[in-house]
């Protein structure tokens, strides 16, 4: 918030329109407005340019929500990026993907991670993680599509009850209109994302860009061809995944399980 009125601020002291400014800085006018209202977080490259364009002299640079500090540089880029994609479609492998997961099963895999983190360091990062789910709550949020292999649902993350409120939560998150589950089941045997997660993101500019996961970090890509990639993998998946109402279903049955602490098939 207050980054957007500063940006506001020194906008209107230098006489120019949003339309002005987010040409200047190569946004849309439309996430120049969002980024003013504190409704999109600033990617630090916008930071930057708004400075030199404003004559700022690193004003907003100094208020820059860089709360991704701790985080592998790959995902910092993603984590800007994330924030202003229209849609994102998400493959995990391990874990339920980052913006969907509770609190408590967030501090669990937080507290699991390599390098061990001190109590301190989990919190803040906790934080950060959290924050992240605000683009959830937007009036018009991304289009969130992820599909989640069987081993997310098994594999138990913190205490039982840590686990059973985090597929409750999976199962109100897929009533929402602009978000689908799919579930890959074990039975589907040996599927065309072995190597790992990775996500596809529509920008609000038109862009498409693909993350993959890589061991301690992870790395993002405007190759076209790569991207086209990700993207026909993705479809792979999808068609090879339980439908959103089977998921439903599904996730259900491991929530009874994770509950009664009983094998779920």
């Amino acid at each position: 918030m207050q980054f957007g009125n500063e940006l506001r601020r020194l906008r209107g002291a230098a006489d120019l329109s949003q339309r002005e400014l987010a040409k200047a800085t190569l946004v849309s006018y439309q996430m120049l407005g969002a980024m003013e209202r504190a409704e999109r977080a600033p990617r630090k490259s916008f930071a930057e340019k708004a400075d030199e364009v404003l004559g700022a002299r690193g004003a907003l640079m100094r208020l820059w929500p860089g709360g991704q500090e701790g985080y592998p540089q790959g995902f910092k880029e993603y984590v800007e990026l994330e924030q202003e994609a229209r849609a994102i479609h998400d493959f995990q492998t391990q874990a339920v993907p980052g913006f969907f997961q509770t609190r408590d099963y967030a501090r669990a895999v937080l507290s699991a991670g390599w390098p061990p983190t001190d109590g301190e360091e989990v919190e803040r990062l906790l934080d950060t993680r959290v924050a992240r789910q605000q683009m959830l709550e937007r009036e018009q949020p991304p289009l969130m599509w992820s599909v989640l292999d069987e081993s997310v649902l098994r594999r138990p993350v913190g205490t039982r009850d840590v686990m059973i409120a985090q597929l409750g939560h999976l199962l109100e998150l897929a009533a929402r209109p602009r978000i689908r589950l799919q579930v890959l089941p074990f039975a589907k045997g040996a599927h065309s994302a072995m190597d790992g997660s990775f996500a596809v993101l529509d920008m609000s500019g038109g862009e498409h860009l693909a993350y993959a996961e890589i061991p301690g970090s992870g790395r993002v890509t405007a190759d076209t061809d790569e991207v086209e990639q990700y993207t026909l993998r993705f479809g792979v998946l999808r068609s090879m995944s339980l439908s959103p109402d089977e998921s439903v279903d599904f996730i259900s049955r491991y929530k009874e399980a994770h509950s009664h602490g009983i094998d779920p098939f």
